[in-house]
């Protein structure tokens, strides 16, 4: 029996459709949001009406919809397409040869892979040009949207690359292996990367590094652990730096500490780490505290913060594991488990930051958004060591040593290396502080490392700190 659907279609055409009788119709469905960035099937679209022009300043694989509206289908649709441009044949490849489509899947997509450069102004042109069912008409049946062409347009390129990570934690044991990728934001060619000198290292153990995989905005690694660093009370670490490439520059994380830090004995049961977050609440924030010249004036006072603190998800066979979550289900595959130990500094907004340690005072014009900035967003920011591993009410933190990429707002790009040390104790029933000293480095800005004294609180209510006489204090920066 036919399926009475809509297949693909809009809120109007569907309302359209509910008065009268319209043709079955294939068309292009290219949609872009706010920012012009294209959205990919399924993406939600709401009431956008599709383009028939676009132009692309990327060299990622670009994908273009294309969606059968039809009341009833009972067997597979297939359709042709042409593609006509001044480009070289070798300059770029369109997948598929043939589109298909179904009552399950009414959609299809068009897929433009580069491999080389273009000038500025240079144009793709796409066709539809045939149909299997001659019932369904190419292009739109409404005047808004005529759908059967579609032009892309090929505008100027910026080409960068990152780390997707500043940390990895070892657990020492040979033969372990950790992965992760070098970040295209706006694609690649792969000829122009040069694998043999994209990292230098500086190295504290043996490993292999090999790449893994790649996509058309990224390259993966996996890191094999050749030696064994099981050792409880040393510490190793790796660094990997990203090197100068022609044609692409450094756009966040330059560098990867790979790390297996000192092993701690220390109960499950303390839990530190819960105190200061609160899963019930996406926009959770801790109040704190921060010694610091803000004015300029040769002033130091505390200055309140805030930040959006999280728990640091981790694998249900972790050391540190908790159950965060069943997610209200008996399927243990659904569990989220959370380290009973770390939090993190980081925004649920996607695209957006906190401010972590207050770093965002410590500097004018700098760029918040995280694709500028992805320091401002920490996955793991503050350990904790209860007393004696077993103490639940005090122990002392340490500030996760890593690297922090931020940038001012003309793109340049300052990274700062990251540590401290302190305490943590209950101050009342509901209500716990951290006391720390946080350590900041960058050569080009601070000629070398500084500090800055801090509190942070789980809630409101707390006294303030006593000044600090004689304590030097950060002053604010102009990036």
């Amino acid at each position: 029996m036919a399926l009475s659907l809509i297949l693909g279609c809009t809120d109007d055409e569907l309302s359209n459709q509910q008065n009268q009788e319209l043709p079955a119709s294939l068309r292009f469905n290219f949609l872009v949001n706010n920012n012009n960035e294209p959205l990919e099937y399924p993406e939600l679209s709401g009431n956008m009406l599709p383009v028939a022009t676009y132009e692309n300043t990327s060299l990622r694989t670009l994908k273009i919809p294309v969606v059968l509206s039809a009341r009833a289908l009972e067997e597979t649709v297939t359709a042709s397409y042409s593609v006509t441009s001044g480009l070289p044949d070798t300059a770029y490849e369109v997948q598929p040869e043939e589109l298909s489509f179904t009552a399950a899947q009414p959609t299809d997509t068009i897929e433009v892979r580069f491999n080389r450069r273009w000038t500025v102004g240079e144009t793709i042109d796409f066709s539809l040009t045939g149909v299997s069912d001659p019932n369904i008409q190419l292009g739109a049946w409404n005047d808004t949207t005529v759908g059967d062409r579609f032009e892309v347009t090929l505008g100027e390129v910026n080409t960068s690359y990152q780390l997707n990570t500043s940390r990895i934690d070892l657990s020492g044991t040979v033969g372990e292996t950790v992965d992760f990728r070098v970040e295209f934001p706006n694609g690649y060619i792969e000829e122009e990367v040069d694998e043999a000198a994209i990292f230098s290292f500086l190295n504290g153990f043996e490993y292999t590094l090999a790449r893994m995989g790649q996509g058309s905005d990224y390259i993966s690694y996996r890191l094999t652990l050749n030696e064994d660093l099981s050792a409880a009370d040393v510490n190793f670490q790796t660094i990997i730096t990203l090197q100068q490439q022609p044609a692409y520059n450094i756009s966040g994380n330059a560098n990867l500490l790979v790390i297996k830090p000192i092993q701690t004995d220390r109960d499950l049961a303390t839990n530190p780490a819960s105190h200061f977050y609160d899963t019930s609440n996406p926009f959770y924030l801790v109040r704190g505290e921060n010694w610091i010249d803000h004015d300029n004036d040769g002033a130091c006072s505390w200055r309140s913060w805030t930040a959006f603190a999280v728990p640091v998800e981790v694998a249900a066979d972790h050391p540190n594991a908790i159950l965060g979550s069943d997610n209200a289900t008996p399927d243990p595959a659904d569990d989220v488990y959370y380290d009973a130990y770390r939090i993190g500094f980081s925004s649920s907004l996607a695209g957006r930051t906190t401010n972590p340690f207050n770093l965002q005072r410590w500097f004018a014009n700098e760029a918040t958004d995280a694709s500028a900035s992805p320091g401002f967003n920490i996955e793991a920011a503050i350990e904790f060591y209860p007393e004696g591993g077993t103490n639940t009410t005090q122990g002392s933190v340490a500030v996760i040593p890593q690297f922090l990429t931020i940038s001012n707002r003309d793109g340049e790009l300052f990274e700062l290396a990251i540590s401290g040390s302190g305490s943590y104790r209950q101050v009342s029933e509901t209500l716990w502080e951290m006391k720390f000293e946080l350590r900041v480095t960058n050569d080009a800005l601070y000629g070398g490392t500084v500090t800055s004294e801090y509190y942070i609180y789980n809630d409101r209510g707390y006294e303030d700190p006593a000044d600090l006489p004689g304590n030097s204090c950060v002053e604010e920066i102009t990036l």
